[in-house]
């Protein structure tokens, strides 16, 4: 992967001393390949000589090491599937309980004839029970089918992305998995809102309109709620991988049903406290419906708000693993790069882009340095010291490795200053000792340092001592040069260096001709066609940017579902509200606004909690779950997201209220 893109060059080692590219300045990288004894144990004999070697700055790397680079990459987009997978069955679970409410509901003359008849409370509910497994198990089954025809034609979406030939193949373990998983979902969560059915005498199903239901103490209430608790951590241990996390992941999901309801008491509590008595009878008699007698609040918020948290989390971590993904720049950002320009020709090779009315960026000094020492220690010391406290630390890369620096006095376009002040004349005077360096904040965290703290680099045997100003984001995904380490200016301008400059040129065809001509006038400079580095990533990003979307879709399409039906669990009670108001005189235009202030004020309230707890908890998922410290807040989507959910929230509720208004009030109290 390292060398997928651009030719290698060979020269036969008999001709290297000749073309004089290991003189002074010149930056080389020796390798040794060694091929051990069938016998042999390479990561034992790694393991062995690593803190030796270590300290040179010398690395070994195994077969293994390159795999589990590479299975960290997968590891990635293998997370984010499980999180969708996750997602998709808890919403799947909220719509399970949320159907299984209405459809009590619904039932209850129903329920009555079969207590009537001589049934026990345990057989009713093993009635109904029995019915949602065998609604679980055929829809389980459906989807399994659907899973296996989306598998058969997922190669060919992936054709070219990967670059190993992938053949679809059923696996009926994965099947009776994913069955089995969609049954036991639909089962724990048919449990809680069955458990009503228990509490149902005949009396009080028969005069429901009159006598409400009871609220008891349900014994099975509790191991109930224990047993839907341990489903949703062993369900999050199968699809994320790992008690711990699952465990953390489920005590997350428990902290925002707590937030939510706390946030629903709170609107009741607040409303009825500072009711506006003022306001015109419609918005009154909306806002009332918040806390009147079997109010419904607390159930649609519960359920409308954790739809959407869940909706809002997946939205957020697609964003953020997409945005990593994507590259940026726009349509003008340059395509050719002329790499070694020497400083006595960056003059000619300006005059020459003029010429052809080329934009030219640049040009860009380039240092080559190593760090010496660290606040005081010298990095071999430190390479040591970790090598013999327990093995090879993780940040040693930013220790060992050689870095391309730069000096100027402006920030560009692909950085933003996160701490720290930009130099100025007075505070960084050109040659001042010690020169003045901002540092790229992820690399500022891997080498524990931060403003104020000393680092001197060996700029080829040269000790230059610099002191850290200022620290800086960069997007790495944009086609321009970014650097690691800024020089203030007044410092590197004596060092070794090349210049890189770029241009764009939008024929493919001149773009060759632009690059013979720059050979045949400067024999040093080097020319590299970034579109077709560009369009190849473009291309790879495609195709994984498609597939996190296709997961995705499943997930959204199903909280959409799942909200309308949270919506739609109290649909009943607001029939025989609308029948009343519409007895006493209320026109259907009064009823349809009375509704439109009641589901506007649910929407509100469960959209604006639920957007905020799900920005909180994909900051935790970016941060702890996929190693990602950089976590974009995409504020316009977020508020786009909000208003979708008011709108369908509303726009299921009065859906749900028009379908009355246009019956006659005595034909619906009949039927109630």
């Amino acid at each position: 992967m390292r060398s997928a893109f651009g030719p290698r060059v060979f020269i036969p080692a008999a001709y290297l001393e000749e073309t004089k590219l290991l003189g002074f300045g010149s930056r080389a990288e020796r390798q040794a390949f060694i091929k051990l004894r069938t016998s042999a144990d390479a990561d034992r004999l790694a393991t062995q000589y690593r803190p030796v070697l270590r300290s040179e700055r010398v690395r070994i790397r195994t077969v293994a090491d390159d795999e589990e680079d590479l299975n960290d990459v997968l590891a990635r987009l293998g997370r984010y599937l499980g999180l969708v997978a996750l997602i998709a069955l808890l919403l799947g679970g909220i719509g399970v309980g949320s159907a299984v409410v209405v459809f009590v509901r619904r039932k209850l003359d129903t329920i009555a004839v079969l207590r009537c008849l001589g049934a026990t409370a345990g057989q009713v509910f093993a009635i109904y029970l029995l019915q949602a497994a065998a609604l679980g198990a055929a829809g389980s089954v459906l989807g399994a089918a659907a899973g296996v025809v989306v598998q058969q034609l997922l190669p060919g979406l992936l054709e070219g992305m990967l670059p190993v030939d992938v053949n679809a193949e059923i696996a009926p373990a994965a099947i009776a998995l994913g069955v089995g998983m969609g049954l036991w979902t639909a089962l724990i969560f048919a449990v809680l809102p069955l458990l009503g059915v228990r509490r149902i005498t005949p009396l009080a199903a028969l005069r429901r309109a009159y006598e409400p239901t009871a609220r008891s103490r349900d014994p099975w209430r509790w191991p109930a709620v224990a047993a839907l608790g341990a489903s949703i951590v062993l369900l999050a241990a199968v699809e994320v991988g790992g008690v711990r996390t699952a465990a953390i992941f489920s005590a997350a999901i428990g902290a925002v049903l707590g937030v939510l309801w706390l946030a629903a008491w709170l609107l009741v509590r607040g409303v009825r406290r500072w009711f506006p008595a003022g306001w015109p009878y419609v918005w009154r008699q909306g806002l009332a419906n918040l806390f009147r007698p079997a109010n419904q609040t607390v159930a649609v918020v519960l359920a409308l708000g954790f739809g959407a948290f869940l909706l809002g989390t997946l939205f957020l971590v697609q964003h953020n693993l997409l945005r990593g993904l994507s590259t940026t720049g726009g349509p003008q950002r340059p395509n050719l790069l002329l790499l070694d320009v020497q400083s006595d020709q960056a003059p000619g090779v300006a005059a020459w882009l003029a010429e052809r009315r080329l934009p030219e960026i640049g040009p860009v000094p380039i240092v080559p340095m190593r760090i010496a020492s660290i606040k005081g220690r010298r990095v071999n010391q430190l390479l040591a010291d970790s090598m013999a406290a327990g093995g090879e630390p993780r940040n040693a890369w930013a220790y060992r490795r050689e870095y391309r620096s730069t000096y100027r006095d402006t920030l560009v376009a692909s950085e933003q200053l996160v701490s720290g002040r930009w130099w100025t004349a007075t505070a960084c005077p050109p040659g001042a000792q010690p020169a003045c360096i901002s540092v790229e904040q992820d690399l500022a965290r891997e080498l524990g340092v931060t403003i104020g703290d000393a680092i001197v680099w060996d700029i080829q045997g040269v000790e230059v001592r610099t002191r850290v100003t200022s620290l800086r984001t960069v997007e790495w995904a944009r086609f321009e040069p970014n650097f690691f380490i800024v020089f203030a200016p007044g410092t590197l301008e004596q060092a070794p260096q090349t210049l890189i400059t770029l241009t764009r040129v939008e024929d493919a065809a001149l773009r060759g001709q632009l690059q013979r001509e720059l050979a045949e006038r400067w024999s040093n400079i080097t020319t590299l066609d970034l579109s077709l580095i560009q369009r190849e990533i473009e291309r790879i990003i495609g195709r994984v940017s498609l597939a996190i979307r296709f997961m995705a879709l499943f997930s959204l399409a199903t909280g959409a579902l799942v909200m309308v039906g949270a919506i739609a669990t109290s649909r009943l009670q607001r029939v025989r509200e609308a029948v009343l108001l519409r007895t006493l005189g209320a026109t259907r235009r009064q009823v349809l606004r009375i509704a439109f202030v009641e589901y506007l004020a649910l929407g509100l309230l469960a959209s604006v909690t639920a957007v905020a707890l799900a920005t909180a908890a994909g900051w935790g998922i970016a941060r702890f779950f996929f190693d990602d410290a950089r976590y974009w807040v995409p504020f316009p989507q977020l508020l786009a997201l909000v208003t979708a959910i008011v709108g369908l929230t509303v726009l299921v509720g009065l859906s749900s209220t028009r379908g009355v208004l246009h019956q006659p009030p005595l034909e619906v109290l009949r039927q109630e």
